[in-house]
């Protein structure tokens, strides 16, 4: 399926995510640095709530938002905001808990980047430019296209491998297969590597087995001890691939403030309580543009396991999407964090995008 096919089509998660016009203005920019420098305290063993006044956030505002949910966004489970380090909005609906993990779907894809990050910096990973030929050969499958022995971890990171996948069908196809894997290496090489961007879920899970491989250990043991473990995030289930592995492209649960956590964690370029998960330099990388993207993040840019936006106020932003209505959406010139999040499965005629919920939270920011 070639990029301009791509570009002619709406998927279901291009609805969800909105902001196309946004999207479309920032190609290329970088998404900019936090205001605050230095953290007065770190939410690892929790988030502080604080007035949003106090913070620069209209209280008004945020209430008309709360009163939007039900008619806009009525299967929303979750909706938080932190600015400066401090939750300035947190509301729940639908019975949702705040302790209860949520299935964050591909939200999934921005923690294994992270994790892609944090293998580098260690040196587990010796470089971005490093391929499937030197880190996985012996999961590459008989008869498979000899291109693909070429495909590079950067590739996967910017979902421009150039394999032949269809972003609108072929999660079925991966659900099906009896190995990810292979059913991924599997295919050919029909576009130009690290330039044709595809959306394509099983590159994500290639690059979490290529990290677990490279770490020496399962993924959720490694995302543990570098991720979770520091961040004092509590990981619920992960869905698992038919090989036993985790499925590192969707299925993770986190908390919605465990959500917030992860799109800090960048806020911070990587930092986290005095230690570089990964590092500044890949933080930067992976939420700037990359690649072309595609009507998947609603005509965004794409950057390591990423989407590239801006807000409607003209903002530049980044923002893990998951299907259903996920979102963990940052505006770093607004020190700004906004959670969004679904519990439930929503039949596809019911599928709401929170975007314009957020694009609300970020105009109640009155003070930059």
């Amino acid at each position: 399926m070639t990029q301009r096919f791509l570009r002619d089509q709406r998927s279901r998660r291009a609805f969800l995510a909105g902001g196309a016009a946004a999207a479309l203005a920032v190609a290329g920019r970088r998404s900019g640095s936090a205001r605050q420098s230095t953290p007065d305290y770190w939410p690892t063993n929790g988030w502080r709530l604080a007035d949003p006044a106090d913070h620069g956030v209209d209280p008004v505002a945020l209430d008309a938002v709360d009163v939007r949910v039900p008619d806009e966004v009525p299967a929303l489970s979750a909706l938080l905001a932190a600015r400066h380090g401090y939750v300035v909005f947190e509301r729940y609906y639908g019975g949702q808990e705040p302790e209860t993990p949520i299935n964050v779907r591909s939200v999934t894809k921005s923690v294994t980047g992270t994790l892609a990050g944090a293998a580098l910096r260690s040196g587990l990973l010796s470089g971005i430019e490093q391929t499937v030929g030197e880190l996985i050969p012996g999961l590459i499958p008989e008869g498979a296209d000899p291109l693909v022995a070429q495909v590079t971890l950067w590739q996967w990171l910017t979902m421009t491998s150039g394999l032949q996948w269809d972003a609108y069908g072929d999660w079925q196809r991966l659900l099906s297969a009896p190995d990810w894997v292979a059913m991924t290496l599997g295919l050919p090489v029909v576009g130009i590597p690290g330039q044709t961007y595809v959306y394509n879920t099983g590159g994500s899970h290639v690059l979490g087995v290529t990290v677990a491989d490279a770490a020496g250990k399962p993924l959720e043991e490694y995302a543990e001890e570098v991720l979770f473990r520091p961040l004092g995030i509590a990981a619920g289930d992960w869905m698992r691939a038919p090989r036993g592995e985790v499925s590192a492209g969707s299925g993770l649960e986190l908390t919605a403030r465990d959500m917030l956590k992860l799109g800090y964690l960048y806020l911070r370029n990587g930092e986290w309580d005095g230690e570089q998960i990964v590092d500044t330099e890949y933080a930067a990388a992976a939420t700037t543009w990359q690649s072309a993207g595609d009507a998947t993040g609603a005509w965004a840019g794409y950057g390591y396991q990423w989407w590239i936006t801006a807000t409607n106020a003209g903002f530049p932003a980044y923002f893990a999407l998951g299907y259903g209505g996920q979102h963990v959406f940052v505006v770093p010139a607004l020190d700004l964090v906004v959670v969004a999040a679904i519990a439930g499965l929503p039949a596809p005629g019911e599928l709401r995008t929170p975007r314009y919920l957020i694009e609300s939270i970020v105009n109640a920011c009155y003070s930059v």
